[in-house]
């Protein structure tokens, strides 16, 4: 017999074909109790998988009954479109609800359910039915200290035209995000979609999606993409002022315009304070994150991924952007100022030019003389980094009290062209911060990648945030939560699939999101020299992603201890007061200064921990290594050089006699001291926060048992956080 609600839902349509548990009538359950077998996997969704024997033959409706007890979301596949679903969305109600897929040519023979954990009745039905009003819902976290939590809600779109299926997106899937504590959604908005003609905006599609985030309670964290090639407008792309960046390697444009030409920026200008002018008022604005190159839209060169204009070819690859005639000038324009004169030139690139006129970009292997190759290297990266900086500025002309985030991927080449040194200076002097676009699903990983721009970040007072690089499990959940709360991050960014496309995610979320209201920097003794100079002469020292020895060696010293990078331009202004001891893991060349401010810092009583093979002792980048060569003779005044002797692959043993090391000094903090002290496994990370307390991870698929340096305790789940 059909229930009175049931019979209400339905009344716009005949009912076809139906299942419950022990009564099937044209509907098939794999199992038949409605109980879902539960998946171990990290990477899998649970389903029931669906037959049916009995349709319509036109469009059909599946009427999917559930106890919504939990937070999930229901998908079926096949999918139909966004605007042919409703009441996807478990919400922990703890009534029974209903989820409804429509089918515009017909229903699938055989589908599966996802999201669900207990079915309790479905129904076919051929007209679509009565939508359900959505339940009012409190988030599940209660979060009492400001922070930025943003995800997706399908808030974008290949076109303008697709903004009513973009709505319906967001209908379905805004209210589980509010209920998981986010409060803030992301969406691009794409210069081709406001200035659709020349110095004329609309912002009508955005202006829809505001008004959605507005129904639901919601704040709005929009990436502004006015640099990449699938953003340009029409008129922009074929007229005269479009110059695409060309690569030095194969001489090939891209459809991605050049930083170089100087063309482009007027437009965004233009459109950063036709922006602000529409926007900086609207209290739904929670920030606004930067996109001014690249494939996506962040603040590097090309790289990998083929976002395109109207479907053309794009060429693009990890590599040098650098031979449009606009670059040629700039550089060559760079190198006088630098010199002055072509004999000054020649005499630090061991070279014989007759001019200024012959000096051009090259690909950096070709460089014999190492100072050649570091000025190209820091002429690319400086490049990117101030049109990265003149960015912000003009959004903080156009935006004077919002939240700014730089948008800062990659992790560290010289051809990706992310100085995050220089970022994280940049935008501290404007309040504004960075969000990293770059963490893996693996904590060490993340760690390793993201560590040079959160110390700088901290170093020099701007925000910070964090953004997953890719697919997300639960594990990728723990991981990143732990790597906000011992930054001190102000935002985390998760794309919403990170969380709704495995069992596992939601689950860890809730049980340790509200560690972000104790979120600290960390209490931090020990730095690792970040190689810049090294990194400029070498391609091979940091690879893509992590095969560079200086990030798998960062990766294992993570499981010994905890530790910041210092970068050669943090450690000319001053970074090394922080700390008591500076670790190198990669890298024997610096410059003169650097090096210096290194020495100096020894001889005040600073401990320096270096490894001497595979390269040797430390030198400046003209050969000087007279101030290693003093360490060696025991001259290091009030400070002590320790140098390892033994092989530094793999990794761990190099950090084990780090860890030994450490536990003999005196000068740390007692907490750090006793942090070193734990017995641990390996896969257990800890870290020590300037509020006094001590947050473990455990990053393993089994639990694991920590005791402390009092005698505690403390057991950890798989993928679990604790602090104290």
């Amino acid at each position: 017999m059909i229930g009175a609600s049931l019979l209400t839902l339905l009344a716009q349509g005949a009912e076809v074909a139906s299942w419950r548990p022990g009564r099937a009538d044209g509907i098939e359950v794999d199992g038949g109790t409605g109980v879902i077998v539960p998946v171990k996997d990290y990477f899998k969704r649970a389903s029931f998988e669906i037959r049916i024997t009995k349709k319509p033959q036109g469009a059909a409706w599946l009427v999917a009954e559930y106890d919504d007890r939990g937070y999930a979301l229901i998908e079926a596949e096949p999918s139909p479109a966004q605007s042919a679903m409703w009441g996807i969305a478990r919400l922990n109600t703890g009534k029974s609800r209903r989820a409804l897929f429509g089918y515009s040519q017909g229903a699938p023979e055989k589908l599966r359910l996802y999201g669900i954990e207990r079915l309790t009745r479905l129904s076919l039905v051929d007209s679509e039915p009565t939508r359900e009003p959505l339940p009012e819902v409190r988030p599940a976290v209660d979060f009492r200290r400001a922070s930025q939590r943003v995800t997706t809600a399908g808030a974008d779109a290949a076109t303008p035209e697709q903004l009513p299926e973009t709505l319906a997106t967001m209908r379905n899937l805004l209210p589980l995000a509010r209920a998981l504590g986010f409060n803030g959604i992301e969406s691009y908005v794409k210069w081709n979609f406001v200035e659709r003609q020349p110095g004329v905006f609309d912002w009508s599609f955005y202006d829809a999606v505001v008004d959605e985030l507005d129904r639901h309670g919601l704040q709005w964290f929009p990436l502004l993409i006015v640099g990449s090639a699938y953003a340009l407008p029409d008129w922009f792309y074929d007229s005269p002022d479009n110059d695409g960046f060309v690569c030095l390697e194969h001489g090939m444009r891209s459809d991605i315009p050049t930083i170089f030409a100087g063309r482009q920026d007027r437009y965004v200008r233009r459109f950063l304070q036709e922006f602000g002018k529409h926007y900086a008022a609207r209290k739904t604005l929670l920030g606004v994150r930067l996109g001014p190159s690249g494939n996506y839209g962040e603040a590097q060169y090309p790289a990998r991924g083929d976002w395109r204009y109207k479907g053309r070819v794009l060429h693009t690859h990890i590599g040098y952007w650098a031979g449009d005639k606009f670059a040629e000038s700039n550089f060559r324009e760079s190198m006088k100022q630098r010199y002055g004169t072509i004999e000054a030139l020649n005499a630090a690139w061991e070279a014989k030019l007759p001019g200024f006129e012959e000096v051009k970009p090259f690909l950096p292997v070709t460089a014999w003389a190492r100072r050649k190759r570091i000025d190209f290297a820091q002429w690319y990266m400086d490049a990117m980094s101030r049109w990265c900086e003149k960015w912000a500025d003009w959004t903080r002309e156009a935006l004077p009290s919002a939240v700014i985030h730089q948008s800062s991927g990659g992790w560290g080449p010289v051809e990706i062209g992310t100085d995050y040194t220089y970022q994280a200076r940049t935008m501290a002097r404007l309040k504004g911060g960075i969000r990293l676009t770059n963490e893996s699903d693996n904590y060490a990983q993340n760690f390793t990648i993201t560590r040079m721009a959160s110390s700088a970040a901290r170093f020099y007072g701007a925000q910070l945030g964090y953004e997953p690089g890719g697919f997300g499990s639960a594990r990728g959940v723990a991981a990143r939560l732990y790597n906000a709360v011992t930054n001190g991050a102000d935002h985390l960014f998760y794309y919403h699939s990170n969380l709704y496309a495995n069992d596992q995610a939601i689950g860890t979320w809730l049980r340790h999101a509200k560690m972000l209201d104790a979120r600290s920097a960390p209490a931090v003794d020990v730095a690792a020299f970040y190689p810049d100079t090294g990194i400029r002469l070498d391609d091979e020292a940091i690879r893509y992603m992590w095969g560079s020895a200086f990030l798998t060696r960062a990766e294992a010293m993570r499981s010994a201890a905890e530790f910041d990078y210092a970068s050669e331009q943090m450690i000319e202004d001053g970074a090394l007061s922080r700390y008591k001891v500076l670790v190198f893991l990669w890298g024997h060349i610096t410059e003169k200064p650097v090096l210096e401010k290194i020495a100096k810092w020894v001889e005040e009583g600073g401990t320096l921990i270096y490894l001497e093979r595979p390269r040797g002792l430390l030198e400046t980048v003209e050969g000087d290594a007279s101030v290693s060569k003093r360490w060696v003779e025991g001259k290091t005044g009030k400070g002590r050089v320790v140098f390892f002797k033994g092989d530094p692959e793999p990794g761990e043993p190099y950090a084990r006699f780090v860890r030994d090391e450490l536990r003999k000094l005196d000068g740390l903090r007692p907490a750090v001291k006793a942090a070193l002290r734990m017995q641990k496994a390996d896969s257990v990370y800890w870290s020590v926060l300037e509020s006094g307390a001590m947050a473990l991870l455990n990053f393993a698929d089994d639990p694991a048992n920590v005791r402390l340096a009092d005698g505690r305790v403390v057991k950890l789940e798989p993928y679990s956080l604790w602090m104290q």
